[in-house]
C-alpha cells in the first residue's frame, strides 16, 4: 500500500488504514499487475495489486487520530494517538498505544521492511530453548481472557531525496505485562492403558521489546539498490505458579536477547532484458535464557541433596550469519530462465548449565555444555515454466552442498564432521479448461538437516516439566509431497469452488522417546531409529455471493497423521483423525441492518492399535449491526463453544453476550458505549488432539465490563 505514490510502511500497514481518517483520503488507486521495483517493469510476469491513497492537499500538514475508552467496575482504559505529518517530500507517522482491556500490543511496530526472499531459507532462526510462561488463551477474542498492561510507542518515517530515491527510518519501544489462569487436562495414550495429567497455571509475563531500522533505496528503471540496517531488543521475565498432579512448583523465566542484521540488495540489467541480481546479508544474534524452579524437580537424573533449594537451568547462545546471493534472469530457447546461487556461512555457540542449586561443584557434560556448530552451505537453483496451449508445466531443481562441523568442548569424543548434496526437484502442472475451470498437480521432493532444536547435544530442562535429551549425530529429514487440485471461478456469478489434496511422506533418522511419570514429569530422549511420518487429506472451499449483499463461505477439511514413537517404554503407531468444518454467513444490503454468523466444528482422534480416545469443538459467532438513525448503530455480539471428549462424560458449553452502542454525529467524532461479558461468564473451554493425547483446556474470563470509548481524527 502507498501513500502518496510512496511505500512508507512495507508490510505494517494496519498502523495506516487504523489511523489515517478517512474525510483526508482524495482517492484510492487500485495497481495491477504492480512491480514496486521499476527494473521489472515489462520484463517479468506478476499478480500483484497495490493500492495508493491519495491524501486530500487541504488535509493540511497534521492530522491524525485520537481514541480513548474507559471501563468499570474493574478500572480498565485504552488510549491511542496516531500524528500524522505530511510535506512535500516528508511523511512521518507516530503512534502512541496504551491499554489494559485485554488487547496485545506485541505485534505492533514490526520490523519496517520484510526479509529478502532470496536469503529466506538461510535467515537466523528466532531461537528459544526453554518454554516462556503460556500466557495466550485460543479460539476467542484476548479481549475477553488477557489481564495486561500494555503500552507501545512506533515511528515511521519516510525522506523522498528525488523521483528515484528515497530514505526510510523507524523504531518501536513496548512494554507488556499479561496474566492468565488456565487449566489443562491431558489424557495420553499407550497401546493397552491411558496416563492422565492434570495442570492449573497462574501464569504472568512481563516483555519490554525495543526495533530500529534504517532503509535506503535507489529505484530506478535500470538500476535497484535497497540496503537495510536493523537493531532488536527484547527482554522476558516471567513466572509460572503451577500445580500439577497434586504438586506446587513455582517457575521463574528471564529471556534477553539482541540481533544486528545489515542486507543490502541491488539488480541491474545485462543487455535489454536480462535482470541480474545480487547481495549479502550480515546477522549476529545473542540469547540469554534462565528457569529456575522450586522445589526441585527430576532429583532422579540430575540427583539431590536435602539442602537443595531449586533447579537452575542457564543458556546462552551466541550465532553469526553471513549470506550472499545473485540471481540471473535470462530467455533461452524460448522460454524465462532464472538461475539463482546462495552461499552462506553459519556459526553458532551453545553454552548451558543444568544442576540442583545446591551442587557446590561444577556440572559435568552433559549437564553442562559448550558446544560449537559451524555450517558451510551452497544452494543452486534454476527454474523455468513452459505453456502449451492451455497447459503450463513449471520446474525447479535445487542442488544443495552442505558441510558440517560439529563440537562438544567439554567431551572430547564428541565431535561431528560432515558433508552432504542434496538434490531437490519440484515439478508442477497446471491445465485451464476455460476462464472458469482450472486443474493442478505438484509433486517436490525436499531434503534437509534438522533444525536448531535436535543439533544442540546437553540434557536441558525445557520447562518445569520437561527435559529433553539429544544425541549427537545430525537429523537428516525427507519429505515427499504430491499435491492435486481441483478450482472453478465464476465472477459474474460470485461463486468459487476449490478442492485440494495432499499426500506427504516424511522420513527421519531419528524417533522421539517420551517417559511420562505419575507426577506428570516427561522425558524426551532422541534416539537414532528411523521414523515415518504419513499425511493425508484434502480441503473443499465454497463461497457463493447473491445479489451483491448476501455472501456465503464453506470450508472443510479432512486430514489423517499417521506418527511413529516410543512413549513409556512401548513402540507405538498413533493415528490422528481431524475433520474440521468452517461455514459463514454475510448479510449487508446497506439497509438498516448487517448480519454476520459464524460456525466452526472440529472432530478429533487420537488413536493406538488398541487404545482411543476422541474430542469435538463447537464454536459459534454472532454479529448483529441495527442502524438506528443515520449517526447511530446498535451492535449485538454472541459468541459459543460446546466441548466434549472421552476425557469425561461431561458436556462444556460456554456463552459470551455483548452489546454496543455507536454514535457520529460528525466525520471527526464517534463516541461509542459497549457492554462485554454480559452473562458474566467465568471460564472457556476447548479441546484438541495431537500424536497420542488429547488436551482439554479451560482459561478464566475477565468480568462483565462497561467500557465509554471515544474516537477523533484530526
Amino acid at each position: 500500500m502507498y501513500i502518496n505514490g510512496v511505500d512508507l510502511l512495507e508490510g505494517n500497514y494496519s498502523i495506516a488504514s487504523q489511523s489515517i481518517p478517512a474525510d483526508v483520503v482524495e482517492e484510492i488507486d487500485v495497481m495491477q499487475k504492480h512491480h514496486h521495483e521499476r527494473i521489472h517493469i515489462g520484463k517479468t510476469e506478476t499478480d500483484k495489486v497495490a493500492f495508493n491513497l491519495k491524501i486530500k492537499k487541504n488535509a493540511g500538514l497534521f492530522f491524525g487520530s485520537l481514541t480513548g475508552d474507559v471501563g468499570v467496575p474493574f478500572l480498565t482504559g485504552k488510549l491511542d494517538a496516531t500524528p500524522i505529518y505530511f510535506k512535500d517530500s516528508f511523511q512521518n507517522i507516530a503512534s502512541v498505544k496504551s491499554n489494559n482491556i485485554g488487547k496485545t500490543l506485541l505485534s505492533i511496530g514490526e520490523n519496517l521492511t520484510s526479509d529478502n526472499s532470496n536469503v529466506g531459507n538461510f535467515i537466523l532462526e528466532d531461537t528459544q530453548v526453554i518454554n516462556k510462561p503460556n500466557v495466550k488463551g485460543v479460539a476467542i477474542s484476548d479481549k475477553y481472557w488477557l489481564n495486561n498492561e500494555s503500552y507501545a510507542i512506533t515511528n515511521d518515517a519516510l525522506h523522498k531525496v528525488n523521483d528515484s530515491t528515497t530514505v526510510k527510518w523507524n523504531f518501536n519501544y513496548g512494554n507488556e505485562v499479561s496474566k492468565i489462569e488456565h487449566v489443562l487436562t491431558s489424557e495420553f495414550l499407550t497401546n493397552n492403558q491411558s496416563s492422565n495429567v492434570f495442570n492449573r497455571n497462574r501464569n504472568q509475563l512481563n516483555t519490554t521489546f525495543f526495533n530500529a531500522v534504517l532503509n535506503q533505496e535507489i529505484n530506478k528503471r535500470k538500476f535497484y539498490l535497497k540496503n537495510t540496517t536493523s537493531y532488536r531488543y527484547g527482554d522476558n521475565s516471567g513466572i509460572e505458579r503451577v500445580t500439577i498432579n497434586n504438586n506446587s512448583l513455582e517457575s521463574n523465566y528471564n529471556q534477553n536477547n539482541f540481533q544486528i542484521n545489515n542486507n543490502t540488495n541491488f539488480k541491474t540489467l545485462i543487455g535489454n532484458k536480462n535482470i541480474f541480481q545480487s547481495g549479502i546479508l550480515i546477522q549476529y544474534l545473542q540469547n540469554t535464557e534462565e528457569l529456575l524452579v522450586s522445589p526441585p524437580v527430576f532429583e532422579t537424573i540430575l540427583g539431590t541433596t536435602n539442602t537443595s533449594d531449586f533447579t537452575k537451568q542457564q543458556v546462552q547462545i551466541k550465532k553469526f550469519n553471513l549470506v550472499s546471493f545473485s540471481q540471473y534472469n535470462f530467455r533461452f530457447a524460448k522460454l524465462e530462465w532464472n538461475l539463482s546461487q546462495n552461499l552462506n556461512f553459519h556459526y553458532f555457540n551453545f553454552d548451558s548449565n543444568l544442576k540442583q542449586e545446591s551442587n557446590l561443584n561444577t556440572p559435568i557434560f552433559p549437564f553442562s555444555s559448550d558446544y560449537n556448530y559451524q555450517k558451510i552451505a551452497s544452494t543452486t537453483k534454476l527454474n523455468s515454466k513452459i505453456k502449451i496451449g492451455k497447459l503450463t508445466l513449471s520446474w525447479n531443481v535445487s542442488l544443495d552442498y552442505i558441510d558440517l562441523h560439529t563440537i562438544e568442548n567439554k567431551s572430547s569424543p564428541l565431535s561431528l564432521t560432515n558433508s552432504y548434496v542434496f538434490i531437490q526437484p519440484d515439478i508442477a502442472l497446471k491445465y485451464n479448461f476455460n476462464s472458469k475451470w482450472k486443474i493442478g498437480i505438484n509433486y517436490s521432493f525436499d531434503t534437509k538437516i534438522s533444525d536448531f532444536s535436535q543439533l544442540y547435544t546437553p540434557t536441558l530442562l525445557t520447562s518445569y516439566n520437561t527435559v529433553i535429551q539429544n544425541p549427537n549425530f545430525i537429523n537428516v529429514i525427507r519429505t515427499n509431497s504430491f499435491l492435486p487440485s481441483i478450482n472453478y471461478s465464476n465472477i459474474l456469478n460470485s461463486f468459487y469452488f476449490s478442492l485440494k489434496g495432499n499426500i506427504n511422506q516424511i522420513k527421519s533418522d531419528v524417533t522421539f522417546s517420551n517417559e511420562l511419570n505419575n507426577d506428570g514429569f516427561l522425558t524426551t530422549n532422541v534416539i537414532q531409529r528411523p521414523n515415518y511420518t504419513h499425511n493425508y487429506g484434502y480441503s473443499l472451499y465454497l463461497t457463493k455471493g447473491f445479489l451483491g449483499s448476501f455472501k456465503t463461505d464453506f470450508n472443510y477439511s479432512f486430514n489423517i497423521f499417521k506418527n511413529q514413537l516410543f512413549f513409556n517404554n512401548q513402540f507405538l503407531n498413533a493415528f490422528n483423525r481431524r475433520n474440521s468444518f468452517d461455514f459463514s454467513m454475510n448479510w449487508d444490503k446497506g439497509s438498516w441492518f448487517s448480519i454476520e454468523y459464524k460456525a466452526k466444528l472440529n472432530l478429533g482422534t487420537s488413536e493406538t492399535e488398541s487404545n482411543k480416545i476422541s474430542n469435538s469443538f463447537l464454536f459459534q459467532n454472532l454479529n448483529l449491526d441495527i442502524y438506528t438513525s443515520n449517526t447511530t448503530r446498535l451492535s449485538l455480539g454472541f459468541e459459543s463453544s460446546k466441548t466434549k471428549s472421552s476425557l469425561s462424560s461431561k458436556t462444556n458449553v460456554n456463552s459470551l453476550f455483548n452489546m454496543a452502542f455507536y454514535y457520529k454525529p460528525s466525520k471527526k467524532l464517534n463516541v461509542n458505549v459497549t457492554l462485554l461479558n454480559i452473562l458474566n461468564t467465568q471460564f472457556f473451554t476447548t479441546t484438541n488432539s495431537y500424536l497420542n493425547f488429547v488436551n482439554e483446556y479451560q482459561f478464566s474470563l475477565r468480568p462483565r465490563q462497561l467500557t465509554l470509548g471515544l474516537y477523533y481524527s484530526l
